[in-house]
């Protein structure tokens, strides 16, 4: 099992390019959302603000862990840097990190081996970051898998509340992923969110993920259709 770090300072401009849709059965992003909340779980337990994931960069460390099978380097196939990654696609930082790893077969054991390296610690731990992207590929019989870290200039988080399949909408999609998810769960099954969905789900702040909050998400869809223009936040506060 091996991994590598990389992290650099540098003056990099473009424009945002617009990021990728996810789906709540899509297991790939599962697998990214979990190494996210892996990742913020560890800046928790060391009083670090916990990052936002970002779809730019989970397409651009797409790519990086795509490349990392045709050679496992922090340089790109075409010798370039890693970060070209991000801004081929319009993407600017001040600051960016690369963690890259392959022959861990899920996120628990790819964090472990990350966070058992002390540059690749350094990189998840990082306070100038704000932003995280995960790319994960498999090829030969290998798992290859990607951290990007930026300073989150000019980026938006993939997941807002509510909005639990990053497709930036509010409406029955969500409160079907939602109904979905409970009744999987309920079933005794590993459920059709991942827990960093989940944790933008739960609506009316009782720890549960249910119908009571794929109702509300459903009412305020309804509300903003109707031409209702109070935040979610507001609408939400005005039903309890």
């Amino acid at each position: 099992m091996y991994w590598k770090n990389l992290f650099c300072m540098a003056a990099l401009s473009g424009m945002l390019f617009s990021g990728m849709t996810v789906h709540a059965a899509d297991s790939a992003q599962v697998m990214r959302d979990e190494v996210v909340t892996q990742v913020n779980e560890q800046r928790e337990k060391n009083g670090i603000p916990a990052l936002f994931e970002s779809a730019l960069l989970n397409q651009a460390a797409q790519t990086r862990a795509e490349e990392l099978a045709q050679g496992f380097s922090h340089a790109r196939p075409d010798g370039r840097n890693p970060f070209t990654a991000f801004t081929d696609l319009g993407g600017t930082a001040s600051a960016m990190g690369e963690n890259i790893a392959f022959g861990y077969s899920n996120e628990d054991e790819v964090m472990q081996g990350w966070m058992s390296s002390s540059g690749h610690r350094e990189n998840i731990l990082n306070p100038a970051y704000q932003a995280i992207g995960i790319g994960v590929y498999s090829a030969g019989g290998e798992m290859y898998w990607v951290q990007m870290f930026t300073d989150g200039k000019n980026l938006t988080s993939l997941y807002t509340l509510a909005d639990v399949n990053g497709d930036t909408k509010i409406n029955a999609q969500d409160a079907a992923d939602v109904l979905q998810d409970a009744a999987e769960l309920g079933a005794g099954m590993k459920g059709a969110l991942s827990r960093m969905q989940r944790s933008y789900a739960d609506l009316n702040g009782d720890g549960l993920i249910n119908a009571q909050d794929a109702a509300l998400m459903l009412q305020y869809s309804a509300y903003a259709g109707a031409g209702g223009n109070d935040s979610l936040e507001n609408f939400l506060n005005a039903e309890k």
